[in-house]
Protein backbone atom coordinates (compact mmCIF):
# COMPACT_ATOMS: atom_id res chain seq x y z
CA UNK A 1 0.00 0.00 0.00
CA UNK A 2 1.13 3.31 -0.88
CA UNK A 3 1.31 5.77 1.81
CA UNK A 4 1.16 9.80 1.08
CA UNK A 5 3.72 10.53 4.02
CA UNK A 6 6.37 11.58 2.53
CA UNK A 7 4.50 13.40 -0.33
CA UNK A 8 5.15 17.35 -0.78
CA UNK A 9 2.15 18.48 -2.05
CA UNK A 10 3.78 21.55 -3.55
CA UNK A 11 4.87 18.63 -6.35
CA UNK A 12 1.39 18.63 -7.64
CA UNK A 13 1.36 21.54 -9.25
CA UNK A 14 4.55 20.66 -10.79
CA UNK A 15 2.25 17.42 -11.92
CA UNK A 16 -0.63 19.61 -13.47
CA UNK A 17 1.87 22.21 -15.29
CA UNK A 18 4.18 19.26 -16.98
CA UNK A 19 1.13 17.79 -18.19
CA UNK A 20 -0.77 21.09 -19.61
CA UNK A 21 2.52 21.71 -21.59
CA UNK A 22 3.77 18.17 -22.60
CA UNK A 23 7.72 19.63 -21.63
CA UNK A 24 9.89 19.90 -18.71
CA UNK A 25 10.88 23.21 -21.03
CA UNK A 26 7.54 25.18 -21.04
CA UNK A 27 6.52 23.72 -18.07
CA UNK A 28 9.55 25.80 -16.38
CA UNK A 29 8.91 28.81 -18.62
CA UNK A 30 5.37 28.65 -16.93
CA UNK A 31 6.57 28.39 -13.52
CA UNK A 32 9.44 30.87 -13.78
CA UNK A 33 12.12 27.99 -12.68
CA UNK A 34 14.89 26.55 -14.13
CA UNK A 35 14.50 23.22 -16.35
CA UNK A 36 16.19 20.97 -13.55
CA UNK A 37 13.90 22.40 -10.95
CA UNK A 38 10.62 20.84 -12.88
CA UNK A 39 12.71 18.01 -13.47
CA UNK A 40 13.66 17.26 -9.53
CA UNK A 41 10.11 17.73 -8.58
CA UNK A 42 8.77 15.68 -10.89
CA UNK A 43 10.90 12.85 -9.61
CA UNK A 44 10.47 13.51 -6.06
CA UNK A 45 6.71 13.34 -6.81
CA UNK A 46 6.98 10.46 -8.83
CA UNK A 47 9.40 8.74 -5.65
CA UNK A 48 6.69 9.61 -3.42
CA UNK A 49 4.31 7.52 -4.95
CA UNK A 50 6.50 4.85 -5.75
CA UNK A 51 5.42 5.12 -9.34
CA UNK A 52 5.42 6.85 -12.40
CA UNK A 53 3.22 9.82 -13.59
CA UNK A 54 4.99 10.50 -16.67
CA UNK A 55 5.83 8.65 -19.38
CA UNK A 56 9.12 10.13 -21.21
CA UNK A 57 9.01 9.73 -25.16
CA UNK A 58 11.12 12.19 -27.90
CA UNK A 59 8.14 14.05 -28.22
CA UNK A 60 7.73 14.93 -24.43
CA UNK A 61 6.33 13.87 -21.17
CA UNK A 62 2.77 12.37 -21.33
CA UNK A 63 1.16 11.28 -18.33
CA UNK A 64 1.18 7.78 -17.82
CA UNK A 65 -2.29 5.76 -16.63
CA UNK A 66 -1.20 6.30 -12.95
CA UNK A 67 -0.62 10.18 -13.98
CA UNK A 68 -4.36 10.87 -15.62
CA UNK A 69 -5.97 9.16 -12.73
CA UNK A 70 -4.49 11.60 -10.12
CA UNK A 71 -4.32 14.36 -12.28
CA UNK A 72 -8.52 14.26 -12.09
CA UNK A 73 -8.24 14.45 -8.30
CA UNK A 74 -5.34 17.04 -8.21
CA UNK A 75 -6.09 19.26 -11.03
CA UNK A 76 -9.11 21.32 -9.05
CA UNK A 77 -7.66 21.76 -6.20
CA UNK A 78 -4.28 23.44 -7.58
CA UNK A 79 -6.27 25.96 -9.58
CA UNK A 80 -8.30 26.27 -6.57
CA UNK A 81 -5.11 27.22 -4.65
CA UNK A 82 -4.61 29.56 -7.35
CA UNK A 83 -7.95 31.53 -7.33
CA UNK A 84 -6.98 31.96 -2.83
CA UNK A 85 -3.69 33.63 -4.22
CA UNK A 86 -5.28 35.86 -6.78
CA UNK A 87 -7.75 36.72 -3.80
CA UNK A 88 -4.92 37.57 -1.48
CA UNK A 89 -2.88 39.16 -3.94
CA UNK A 90 -5.49 41.53 -4.96
CA UNK A 91 -5.17 42.78 -1.27
CA UNK A 92 -1.96 44.21 -1.80
CA UNK A 93 -1.90 47.55 -1.65
CA UNK A 94 1.27 48.46 -1.72
CA UNK A 95 3.39 49.40 -4.76
CA UNK A 96 5.69 46.55 -3.98
CA UNK A 97 5.59 43.11 -5.39
CA UNK A 98 6.14 41.33 -8.69
CA UNK A 99 4.21 41.62 -11.83
CA UNK A 100 3.83 38.55 -14.47
CA UNK A 101 3.91 40.48 -18.02
CA UNK A 102 3.13 38.40 -20.75
CA UNK A 103 3.32 40.02 -24.48
CA UNK A 104 3.97 39.18 -28.17
CA UNK A 105 7.65 39.19 -29.39
CA UNK A 106 8.08 42.42 -30.96
CA UNK A 107 6.08 44.17 -27.82
CA UNK A 108 9.19 42.43 -25.37
CA UNK A 109 11.83 43.49 -27.84
CA UNK A 110 10.98 46.68 -29.03
CA UNK A 111 8.82 48.25 -26.40
CA UNK A 112 8.50 46.88 -23.25
CA UNK A 113 12.16 47.01 -22.15
CA UNK A 114 12.28 50.80 -22.18
CA UNK A 115 9.13 51.12 -20.59
CA UNK A 116 10.01 48.85 -17.99
CA UNK A 117 13.22 50.34 -17.10
CA UNK A 118 11.76 54.26 -17.24
CA UNK A 119 8.36 52.59 -14.73
CA UNK A 120 11.20 50.92 -12.49
CA UNK A 121 12.88 54.09 -11.77
CA UNK A 122 9.85 55.46 -10.28
CA UNK A 123 8.30 52.35 -8.59
CA UNK A 124 12.30 50.18 -7.94
CA UNK A 125 10.01 47.94 -5.39
CA UNK A 126 7.71 46.65 -8.13
CA UNK A 127 9.59 43.90 -10.05
CA UNK A 128 8.18 43.21 -13.50
CA UNK A 129 8.91 39.42 -14.79
CA UNK A 130 8.62 39.85 -18.99
CA UNK A 131 7.19 36.43 -20.70
CA UNK A 132 8.01 37.09 -24.02
CA UNK A 133 5.86 34.42 -26.30
CA UNK A 134 3.03 34.08 -28.60
CA UNK A 135 1.18 31.61 -27.17
CA UNK A 136 -1.74 32.11 -24.16
CA UNK A 137 -1.35 32.53 -20.52
CA UNK A 138 -3.61 31.43 -18.65
CA UNK A 139 -4.22 34.48 -16.24
CA UNK A 140 -6.84 32.40 -14.11
CA UNK A 141 -4.09 30.19 -12.71
CA UNK A 142 -1.43 33.05 -12.54
CA UNK A 143 0.88 32.02 -15.37
CA UNK A 144 0.39 36.02 -15.79
CA UNK A 145 -0.77 39.13 -14.18
CA UNK A 146 -1.17 41.05 -17.17
CA UNK A 147 -1.09 40.08 -21.32
CA UNK A 148 -0.99 42.08 -24.43
CA UNK A 149 -2.60 39.72 -26.97
CA UNK A 150 -4.35 40.15 -30.57
CA UNK A 151 -7.58 38.97 -30.41
CA UNK A 152 -11.28 39.83 -31.62
CA UNK A 153 -12.22 40.27 -27.84
CA UNK A 154 -11.32 39.66 -24.75
CA UNK A 155 -12.40 36.00 -23.43
CA UNK A 156 -15.46 36.37 -21.07
CA UNK A 157 -13.92 35.46 -18.10
CA UNK A 158 -10.88 38.20 -18.41
CA UNK A 159 -10.98 42.37 -18.01
CA UNK A 160 -9.72 43.58 -21.35
CA UNK A 161 -8.58 46.94 -22.47
CA UNK A 162 -8.54 48.12 -26.41
CA UNK A 163 -5.18 49.32 -26.92
CA UNK A 164 -5.28 49.93 -30.97
CA UNK A 165 -5.82 48.32 -33.86
CA UNK A 166 -2.50 47.50 -36.67
CA UNK A 167 -3.24 47.50 -40.19
CA UNK A 168 -0.96 44.89 -42.27
CA UNK A 169 1.40 46.20 -44.96
CA UNK A 170 3.84 45.32 -47.48
CA UNK A 171 7.54 46.09 -46.35
CA UNK A 172 10.94 46.41 -48.03
CA UNK A 173 14.57 47.49 -47.34
CA UNK A 174 16.28 50.24 -49.77
CA UNK A 175 18.85 47.41 -50.93
CA UNK A 176 15.86 45.17 -52.29
CA UNK A 177 13.98 48.18 -53.92
CA UNK A 178 17.05 49.69 -55.70
CA UNK A 179 17.85 45.84 -57.36
CA UNK A 180 14.68 45.06 -57.92
CA UNK A 181 12.08 48.46 -57.97
CA UNK A 182 9.11 49.30 -56.21
CA UNK A 183 5.51 47.75 -56.14
CA UNK A 184 3.41 50.09 -56.68
CA UNK A 185 0.03 47.58 -55.05
CA UNK A 186 -0.95 44.12 -53.77
CA UNK A 187 -0.96 42.96 -57.50
CA UNK A 188 2.84 43.88 -58.18
CA UNK A 189 3.91 41.44 -55.81
CA UNK A 190 3.61 38.61 -57.83
CA UNK A 191 6.34 39.73 -59.88
CA UNK A 192 8.53 40.03 -56.60
CA UNK A 193 10.44 38.36 -54.00
CA UNK A 194 8.43 37.29 -50.86
CA UNK A 195 9.28 36.26 -47.44
CA UNK A 196 6.51 33.69 -46.24
CA UNK A 197 5.17 32.16 -43.18
CA UNK A 198 6.02 29.04 -41.33
CA UNK A 199 4.36 26.38 -39.08
CA UNK A 200 2.43 28.15 -36.74
CA UNK A 201 2.02 31.43 -38.86
CA UNK A 202 0.46 29.77 -42.17
CA UNK A 203 -3.30 30.19 -41.68
CA UNK A 204 -2.78 34.09 -41.01
CA UNK A 205 -4.86 35.89 -44.19
CA UNK A 206 -1.99 37.22 -45.45
CA UNK A 207 -0.03 34.44 -45.42
CA UNK A 208 -2.83 32.80 -46.97
CA UNK A 209 -3.07 34.86 -49.79
CA UNK A 210 0.73 34.53 -50.49
CA UNK A 211 0.52 30.31 -50.57
CA UNK A 212 -2.53 31.36 -53.15
CA UNK A 213 -0.83 33.92 -55.21
CA UNK A 214 2.52 34.12 -55.00
CA UNK A 215 4.58 31.28 -56.96
CA UNK A 216 6.32 29.11 -54.95
CA UNK A 217 9.65 30.18 -56.83
CA UNK A 218 9.56 33.48 -55.45
CA UNK A 219 9.50 32.32 -52.00
CA UNK A 220 12.81 33.24 -50.94
CA UNK A 221 12.49 32.42 -47.24
CA UNK A 222 9.94 31.26 -44.64
CA UNK A 223 9.51 31.96 -40.82
CA UNK A 224 7.20 31.30 -37.89
CA UNK A 225 8.23 34.79 -36.16
CA UNK A 226 6.90 38.00 -37.41
CA UNK A 227 10.42 40.09 -35.96
CA UNK A 228 12.02 37.66 -37.93
CA UNK A 229 10.45 38.14 -41.05
CA UNK A 230 10.96 41.58 -39.98
CA UNK A 231 14.43 41.12 -40.32
CA UNK A 232 14.82 39.23 -42.97
CA UNK A 233 13.04 42.14 -44.96
CA UNK A 234 15.49 44.48 -43.27
CA UNK A 235 18.71 42.39 -44.69
CA UNK A 236 17.53 42.73 -48.46
CA UNK A 237 15.82 39.35 -48.79
CA UNK A 238 12.68 39.95 -49.91
CA UNK A 239 9.16 42.10 -49.09
CA UNK A 240 7.36 41.11 -46.08
CA UNK A 241 3.92 41.49 -45.25
CA UNK A 242 3.96 42.14 -41.56
CA UNK A 243 1.61 44.21 -38.88
CA UNK A 244 2.53 47.86 -38.74
CA UNK A 245 3.87 47.21 -35.29
CA UNK A 246 7.15 45.83 -37.12
CA UNK A 247 8.08 49.10 -39.36
CA UNK A 248 10.99 50.24 -38.87
CA UNK A 249 13.87 52.86 -39.63
CA UNK A 250 15.24 50.30 -42.32
CA UNK A 251 11.97 48.94 -44.09
CA UNK A 252 10.22 51.15 -45.97
CA UNK A 253 6.69 51.22 -45.70
CA UNK A 254 5.26 50.10 -49.23
CA UNK A 255 1.36 50.03 -48.94
CA UNK A 256 -1.07 48.84 -46.74
CA UNK A 257 -2.76 45.14 -47.27
CA UNK A 258 -6.48 46.26 -47.04
CA UNK A 259 -8.00 42.54 -47.30
CA UNK A 260 -6.38 41.44 -44.10
CA UNK A 261 -8.01 42.63 -40.90
CA UNK A 262 -6.62 44.93 -38.77
CA UNK A 263 -5.47 43.17 -35.69
CA UNK A 264 -7.02 43.92 -32.54
CA UNK A 265 -4.54 44.36 -29.52
CA UNK A 266 -6.21 44.20 -26.32
CA UNK A 267 -4.19 44.53 -22.24
CA UNK A 268 -6.11 41.56 -20.30
CA UNK A 269 -6.23 40.88 -16.92
CA UNK A 270 -8.58 38.72 -14.50
CA UNK A 271 -11.22 40.30 -12.95
CA UNK A 272 -9.54 39.25 -8.93
CA UNK A 273 -6.90 41.64 -9.92
CA UNK A 274 -8.89 44.66 -10.63
CA UNK A 275 -8.50 46.12 -7.55
CA UNK A 276 -4.79 45.39 -7.27
CA UNK A 277 -2.98 48.65 -6.39
CA UNK A 278 0.55 47.61 -8.09
CA UNK A 279 -0.99 46.00 -11.14
CA UNK A 280 -3.32 49.31 -11.75
CA UNK A 281 -0.49 51.70 -11.38
CA UNK A 282 1.50 49.55 -14.07
CA UNK A 283 -1.67 48.87 -16.14
CA UNK A 284 -2.08 52.56 -16.96
CA UNK A 285 1.64 53.67 -17.09
CA UNK A 286 1.29 50.81 -20.06
CA UNK A 287 -1.47 52.51 -21.42
CA UNK A 288 -0.44 55.86 -21.83
CA UNK A 289 3.08 54.93 -23.03
CA UNK A 290 1.10 52.49 -25.92
CA UNK A 291 -0.97 55.53 -26.55
CA UNK A 292 1.49 57.46 -27.20
CA UNK A 293 4.15 55.57 -28.91
CA UNK A 294 5.63 57.61 -31.54
CA UNK A 295 5.73 54.94 -34.25
CA UNK A 296 2.29 53.63 -33.36
CA UNK A 297 0.77 57.34 -33.71
CA UNK A 298 3.05 57.36 -36.85
CA UNK A 299 1.53 54.58 -38.62
CA UNK A 300 -2.36 55.24 -37.16
CA UNK A 301 -2.94 52.16 -35.16
CA UNK A 302 -4.76 53.83 -32.68
CA UNK A 303 -8.71 53.55 -34.61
Amino acid sequence: MIKLDNLNWDDLKYLVVVSRNDSLAKAAAVLKVNHSTVFRRINSLEEALGSKIFIRSSDGYHLSELGMDILGYVEDIVDRVADIQLVLDNQNNGLYGQINLTVPHNFGYCFLPKYISEFQKEHPEIIVNLHITNDDCNLSKREADLAIRACPAPPEYLVGKHLFSLRWSAYASAQYLKEFGTPTDIDDLTNHKLISSHINLTNLPAFKWIRENIPPSNITARSNDLVSMSALAEAGVGIAILPDDQAKPELERLFSVDFVHPSNIWLLFHPDMRNCRRLKVFKDYLLEKLHNEPLLVQYNCHI
